[in-house]
């Protein structure tokens, strides 16, 4: 059973190899523009997208009882209890280094659709480094979560909810810092034994919104994404594996493990399998096309985070009394 698991695992995360942030890499306003509505793709009736939500369904299953049968290493989870501290400080520092990069190397406010462009802008890029090296020097991280979810908001604000949601991995990523930073007598640190689930659901929802706005709503972002950098690796092996096909199961591998996190199944098993996968997406970026996936920064930040304390001490906000 557990070797039937990991070849599945494996199956899926194979897809997660070609899941760059595609409106990193592509105009998408004017992408959409040019051919939303008007690109074929499949309905929801097509059996592709019927068999994909039969494997949804199957696969979340599976891994809900597979969750029953494999536990966690005690020497992981002991790592975890032990160095709390070092843990987060890691993975603030990645955050710090995201919101920094994205300041001076991408020219960007925390999503692609706000560059760079006046003064206004510049002056936000200024203040988002700024945080950033406050998460990264420790210099009042509480102060700088704030001015995050702040900036989260504001996005929310210019650019719609469904900016907010793509990015609820980085509010989530905030409000982490923001609780773990708190008073322990404060009313904020209370939240305490939420704030992995917090994580966890955030970088799930991510996900699975991912996984509509980029490829099953808007297939032509990622079918841009492909005409430019052709990481359809699934054709050479089998020959009716169109661009079309392979953005589908992008999107549905994506909402799969979406529903893993937000359901707490194997958390540590699926973090260290994605983890693994974004580096090879980043690698073969880098080296075949001379860009560097600067947005997978803050998947390695919430990575360390349920790598080290897994699901977190609640599911669904209930404590796990087993």
């Amino acid at each position: 059973m557990k070797n039937f698991f990991y070849i599945v695992l494996f199956y899926f995360l194979s897809f997660s190899t070609a899941s760059a942030h595609v409106k990193w890499f592509v105009d998408s306003e004017d992408v959409i523009e040019q051919s939303h509505k008007m690109t074929p793709f499949f309905s929801i009736n097509s059996k592709e997208v019927i068999i994909w939500i039969l494997i949804t369904l199957v696969a979340v299953i599976v891994f809900g009882f597979l969750d029953k049968i494999i536990k966690a290493p005690k020497k992981l989870v002991q790592f975890g209890i032990d160095h709390e501290y070092s843990i987060n400080r890691v993975a603030q520092i990645i955050l710090g280094l995201f919101l920094i990069s994205v300041s001076f190397i991408w020219k960007i406010i925390i999503v692609p659709d706000i560059q760079i462009t006046n003064t206004i802008t510049f002056i936000l890029s200024i203040i988002q480094a700024i945080i950033g090296l406050m998460y990264i020097l420790n210099f009042y991280p509480r102060i700088a979560s704030i001015i995050l979810l702040g900036f989260s908001i504001g996005v929310g604000i210019l650019n719609g909810p469904l900016a907010f949601a793509e990015n609820l991995i980085l509010v989530s990523l905030a409000t982490y810092f923001l609780i773990k930073n708190s008073p322990v007598d404060s009313k904020i640190f209370k939240l305490n034994k939420y704030s992995v689930e917090f994580v966890r659901i955030g970088t799930g929802v991510s996900l699975i919104v991912l996984a509509f706005s980029e490829k099953l709503m808007y297939p032509e972002l990622s079918l841009a994404f492909l005409q430019i950098h052709d990481w359809n690796f699934m054709q050479p092996l089998f020959f009716w594996f169109n661009d079309n096909l392979f953005v589908l199961s992008v999107g549905f591998a994506e909402i799969i493990f979406g529903l893993l996190f937000i359901m707490g199944y194997l958390t540590r098993i699926t973090t260290i399998s994605i983890a693994i996968f974004f580096a090879l997406s980043v690698t073969t970026m880098f080296i075949q096309f001379g860009a560097w996936e600067v947005e997978d920064l803050v998947v390695y930040s919430a990575a360390i985070i349920l790598l080290a304390f897994g699901y977190g001490s609640t599911k669904f906000f209930k404590k796990d009394n087993s």
